[in-house]
C-alpha cells in the first residue's frame, strides 16, 4: 500500500467515525412530556422539594432531571426514550408517578397542592394521556386506586362500629382488608395475562406478592427477558428478588426478630430487647395511613384484652412531622410505646425490617422469635387467642 493508498484510508476511516458519530445522536430519541398542575405548590415549596424525573435504583430514586413550572402551572420536559424504560415523575414530593417512555409524547395533569390535607389518606388517580403503552400503568394504578378507597370506606364503617362497641361488626368489617389485598392481587393477574406481549407489564409485576406469586414472577420475568433482551428491568426485578428473599429469611416466621433503639414521644431511647420475656407486636404504622388508622381500634381491642396476660405493643411510626405523630395517637387512643426518628420512609428501623408497606407488622414470642406477620382483622384476634386463651 502506498502513501496515496493510506492517506485516503485513513480518510475514509475518519469519514466514517465522523458518519458512525452522527448516527449514533441521530439514534438518540426523546420524547416529550408535558401537562399542568392545577393547584402549585408555593415557589419556597418548590425550592425545597422540586419536581423531579427520576429513575428508580434498588431503594433509590436517583434524579435524573428538574421540571420548572411556568407561570400558569404547565410544564414540558424531554426525557430519554433511546431505550425505551420507567421513570418517575416526583411532583414536589406531592404525589409520584411511574411512566413508560417509549414511542409516544405524554400529557399528565396533576392536581397539586390542593390535596395536601388529605393526599396521603386518599391521593387522586392521576391518568397519562397519549400513549396506549402506558395504559397498562393507568389500569394498574385505577385497581390500586380503587383498593385504596374501599380500603377506606370499610375503616370509616369499622370506626363507627368501634364508636357503638360493636366488636362483632368490627372485627368482621376488619377481615374485609385480607379480601380486599386477596382482591387485588388476582385483578392483576388478570391484567398480566391480557397484556403479555409488552415490556410495560414489569411494572404490574410489582404488585404481586414477592413469596406467594414467586413463580409467576421469575416466570414472567423469564418469558420477557427473552422476548425483551434489552429489557434490564427485568434481570434488576431478578436480581431484587433474589436480594429480597435474603431479606426475608431474616424477618421470616421463625427468625430471631432484628433488634433496634429508637426514641418514643419523650425522646428517650427504647430497645426491643427490653420487652423479651413477652409477646410483642411490633408495629409499623404512619398517622397520615388510611389503613393503618381504620385497624387502630382492632389493634387497641386486642391490647386491652390481652395486655394483662402480658401481650406488649411496640409502634414504629414512618411519620416526619411530630405533631400528626402525636395527634394520631391521642386522638386513636392508643396506650402502648411509639417510637420514630421522623424519618419517614427513610426510617432506620423501617429499612432494617424492610418495609415496602404500612400498616406491617410482626408477633414476636418471649425468647425473640418472630411466630406471625402482618396480622390483621380477625387474624390477629384469633392468634392471640391462640397465645393466650379466649
Amino acid at each position: 500500500m502506498n502513501k496515496y493508498q493510506n492517506k485516503l484510508g485513513g480518510m475514509l476511516l475518519l469519514v466514517a467515525g465522523i458518519t458512525s458519530s452522527a448516527s449514533a445522536q441521530q439514534a438518540k430519541k426523546f420524547i416529550t412530556v408535558s401537562g399542568k398542575i392545577k393547584f402549585p405548590p408555593p415557589a419556597e415549596q418548590q425550592a425545597k422539594f422540586p419536581f423531579l424525573v427520576q429513575k428508580q435504583v434498588g431503594d433509590d430514586r436517583v434524579t435524573i432531571d428538574t421540571i420548572h413550572l411556568k407561570a400558569d402551572g404547565t410544564y414540558s420536559v424531554k426525557i430519554d426514550a433511546t431505550r425505551p424504560q420507567f421513570y418517575v415523575l416526583n411532583e414536589f414530593e406531592e404525589d409520584r408517578l411511574t411512566i413508560w417512555a417509549g414511542k409516544d409524547n405524554l400529557k399528565i395533569d396533576f392536581r397539586g397542592e390542593d390535596t395536601a390535607v388529605m393526599k396521603i389518606k386518599n391521593p387522586p388517580y392521576v391518568f397519562i394521556e397519549g400513549s396506549t403503552e402506558n395504559n397498562l400503568i393507568n389500569e394498574v394504578n385505577f385497581i390500586n386506586h380503587r383498593n385504596y378507597q374501599n380500603m377506606i370506606e370499610i375503616g370509616q364503617l369499622q370506626y363507627k362500629a368501634s364508636l357503638t362497641k360493636d366488636t362483632a361488626l368490627e372485627r368482621a368489617l376488619g377481615e374485609q382488608f385480607n379480601w380486599l389485598f386477596k382482591d387485588m392481587g388476582e385483578r392483576i393477574k388478570l391484567v398480566i395475562r391480557m397484556n403479555q406481549h409488552t415490556p410495560v407489564l414489569m411494572y404490574a409485576l410489582d404488585y404481586l406478592h414477592p413469596v406467594r406469586d414467586k413463580a409467576l414472577i421469575l416466570s414472567e420475568i423469564s418469558r420477557l427477558s427473552k422476548e425483551y433482551p434489552w429489557l434490564a428491568e427485568a434481570k434488576e426485578k431478578k436480581v431484587n428478588m433474589e436480594r429480597q428473599e435474603a431479606i426475608e429469611k431474616k424477618k421470616g416466621v421463625g427468625a430471631m426478630a432484628m433488634d433496634f433503639t429508637q426514641n418514643n414521644t419523650a425522646g428517650k431511647a427504647v430497645k426491643l430487647s427490653d420487652y423479651r420475656g413477652k409477646y410483642v407486636l411490633l408495629d409499623f404504622w404512619a398517622s397520615w395511613c388510611g389503613p393503618c388508622r381504620a385497624e387502630n381500634p382492632n389493634v387497641l381491642d386486642n391490647y386491652e384484652k390481652y395486655h394483662s396476660k402480658g401481650l406488649e405493643i411496640l409502634a414504629v411510626s414512618l411519620d416526619d412531622k411530630k405533631e400528626n405523630w402525636l395527634k394520631a395517637i391521642k386522638d386513636d387512643g392508643l396506650e402502648w410505646a411509639h417510637v420514630s426518628d421522623l424519618k419517614g420512609w427513610k426510617n432506620a428501623v423501617a429499612k432494617e425490617y424492610d418495609i415496602r408497606a404500612v400498616p406491617s407488622n410482626f408477633l414476636i414470642d418471649k425468647e425473640g422469635k418472630i411466630v406471625a406477620v402482618d396480622l390483621r382483622g380477625e387474624e390477629l384476634t384469633q392468634k392471640l387467642a391462640e397465645i393466650f386463651g379466649k
